[in-house]
């Protein structure tokens, strides 16, 4: 008899941030709660799924010239450590245990101090942008730091139970993911912003003048594929242009991986092609606008096998161009990409994209998703194209077509839950089939954005249950279908 590979059992998630969630508990008016997290992990396993995909949950940075608005976006984090903004009020007044704090405090070491001293000099000069900071203390001369470290030492110790407060909050979530079989999947954005306290301690492994000013910073220059056209960013760009650095910049993407691998079970690698090539972009001058190389596979495989040294799973952005280096080196590494649906037809090319139109080829190796937080959700993504269209991608997929746009969208979800890809995630808006944006790449503000304010549209205890289960069921028995057929087929 022959040897019959073991198929993994599919997996199926669903992308929601924590700030969008919201219970009848009203633990926050604001914004969801780790407390929030727990309720929607029973969802989760109520209507049968196994994963829950977050985006990055730092604490962002502060506003241009604001001493307490922040960002919106959580891509403009910190990079370390969790947004405090995640905390009830109840647990913000709870003591810590002693001995949770011992451990929490030696595990994490190697991030912590700078972070307690970061945050309590960002509350001394009303800025987190270091570069404004006294010279000394800018360029973390030794004696600065023992000075302010005194100065500051309750602030400091503030700053350093509130971290131990999230976690401790956090950790409970993650707890209970694990005893309902549900994995956690993170989001590992690939910048980081000036005023992180990463880069105040990593100064050399960024492109940066000596006073911290930078002369190009993160973003896409404006070309025929560039499918939203020109983007800045913003971030400072790793110092890859300086080979002497790259051991530096490379220690410092594993120490983000160890604490990461506190948090998740598996985290995507945003904007993965950058390890091969990026934009560095003038922000007063399109024209100087131009891609540089990155390391390449040098750099990437150093950082994926140590994550899988760690346990920690990953999966990578590969969308967009230029992509040939960067497939080339995940499939190498055997590190899974992503396929989606959302790209299927390029309403702007006005053709297909083979390696998301054909659902039925993806590889069982890869994460499929119908959108995502960059995108519109599926039934605006349908809003956008011609009747004609909309029949040409039915029959491209294999679906019936249908005049209505929620029925249409519905279609192409399940359409997806049926591909051969092991994980399948959607986003919450295509499971309510609701038209709410999170973000809109290019139009973004630092002051009064209105990205990244999407919140449920009801409590999660009033969240459908059976209509999806009975989605994701019919999806699973068709998998189970399609590998008896694949065990007879190897049996013969």
């Amino acid at each position: 008899m022959k040897n019959i590979p073991k198929k993994k059992p599919k997996i199926i998630g669903t992308a929601v941030p924590i700030f969008s969630l919201k219970s009848k508990r009203q633990f926050s008016n604001k914004n969801g709660t780790f407390k929030d997290g727990l309720i929607f992990l029973n969802w989760l396993k109520k209507t049968s799924q196994s994963a829950w995909q977050m985006l990055p949950l730092s604490q962002t940075h502060l506003a241009p010239g604001s001493k307490k608005l922040r960002a919106a976006s959580p891509y403009r984090g910190y990079g370390i450590g969790l947004d405090p903004k995640f905390l009830t009020n109840n647990e913000k007044k709870q003591p810590i245990p002693l001995l949770f704090k011992k451990n929490f405090l030696a595990k994490n070491n190697d991030w912590l101090d700078d972070y307690a001293l970061f945050c309590a000099l960002r509350d001394h000069f009303k800025t987190d942008n270091w570069t404004k900071w006294p010279l000394p203390i800018r360029q973390r001369q030794i004696k600065a730091m023992a000075k302010w470290q005194k100065k500051l030492a309750n602030n400091y110790e503030r700053h350093l139970i509130e971290q131990c407060q999230a976690h401790q909050s956090f950790f409970e979530l993650k707890r209970k993911s694990k005893k309902l079989g549900i994995s956690i999947i993170g989001d590992m954005s690939y910048y980081l912003p000036l005023q992180s306290p990463l880069v105040w301690a990593n100064q050399k492994s960024f492109a940066l003048k000596a006073n911290g000013r930078m002369l190009r910073v993160s973003g896409v220059p404006n070309t025929a594929k560039a499918h939203f056209g020109r983007q800045i960013w913003g971030h400072p760009l790793y110092n890859w242009q300086n080979r002497k650095q790259w051991s530096n910049i490379i220690k410092l993407w594993r120490l983000r991986i160890r604490y990461l691998n506190q948090l998740h079970d598996r985290i995507r690698l945003d904007h993965g092609k950058g390890f091969y090539y990026y934009g560095a972009m003038d922000p007063k001058d399109p024209q100087k606008d131009k891609f540089l190389k990155g390391p390449g596979f040098y750099a990437l495989s150093r950082i994926i096998n140590y994550a899988h040294k760690t346990g920690l799973e990953i999966f990578a952005e590969d969308a967009g161009d230029r992509l040939k280096g960067l497939r080339t080196g995940l499939k190498k590494l055997k590190v899974p990409g992503i396929r989606m649906l959302r790209f299927a037809y390029n309403e702007k090319r006005k053709s297909f994209e083979p390696i998301y139109a054909n659902i039925k080829s993806y590889k069982p190796n890869t994460y499929a998703y119908t959108s995502t937080h960059d995108t519109e959700p599926l039934i605006s993504y349908v809003k956008l194209l011609t009747m004609a269209e909309k029949q040409a991608l039915c029959k491209k997929l294999g679906i019936k077509y249908s005049g209505s746009k929620k029925i249409l969208a519905e279609r192409l979800r399940d359409a997806l839950l049926r591909s051969p890809s092991q994980v399948v995630i959607v986003p919450i808006q295509d499971w309510l089939l609701i038209p709410n944006r999170i973000n809109k790449p290019g139009t973004e503000k630092m002051k009064g954005d209105r990205n990244w304010r999407f919140r449920l549209p009801v409590p999660i205890e009033n969240l459908p249950i059976v209509p999806i289960k009975k989605h994701i069921i019919n999806s699973l028995q068709k998998q189970r279908k399609q590998i008896l057929t694949f065990n007879k087929k190897m049996l013969k």
